[in-house]
């Protein structure tokens, strides 16, 4: 989207009722919902022992856990409010964003916390020996 498409749509948000702009964001938040349904039906389809059959089951789970489980028809503000993105290697990983964030590091990064610093980097080969020498100690 380029700036006079930005500035035409947000002129429209800005003339639109208060019940028209919260449909018009529950139908962005479906559209978004709808494109990572298609993200993850494509990663499914690429790999070679993840059959249709397969797919249209975890399709029809994912339906079920969004209408049954949680409630949601149709995918709202309101229904999403709370809700963090999350990475695959948070998902498969089982981390929080912080673990996340640390894990992709490859160079050192400085990290603050209150009124202290930290450098956080990947430790090497050498380092991790070491640790594990001295907690067997």
């Amino acid at each position: 989207m380029d700036d006079d498409q930005k500035r035409r749509t947000f002129q429209k948000v800005k003339a639109m009722s208060k019940d028209t702009f919260w449909s018009w964001m529950n139908q962005l938040h479906t559209r978004a919902y709808a494109l990572g349904i298609e993200h993850m039906t494509d990663a499914m389809s690429c790999h070679k022992r993840i059959t249709k059959p397969m797919i249209n089951e975890v399709l029809h789970k994912a339906e079920e856990i969004r209408e049954v489980w949680d409630g949601l028809k149709m995918v709202t503000v309101d229904g999403t409010e709370g809700t963090e993105y999350k990475t695959a290697d948070q998902i498969a990983q089982g981390f929080d964003s912080t673990e996340a964030a640390i894990y992709k590091l490859t160079e050192p990064h400085i990290l603050h916390i209150g009124d202290k610093k930290f450098v956080v980097r990947p430790a090497t080969e050498a380092e991790i020996q070491e640790a594990e020498t001295n907690e067997h100690r």
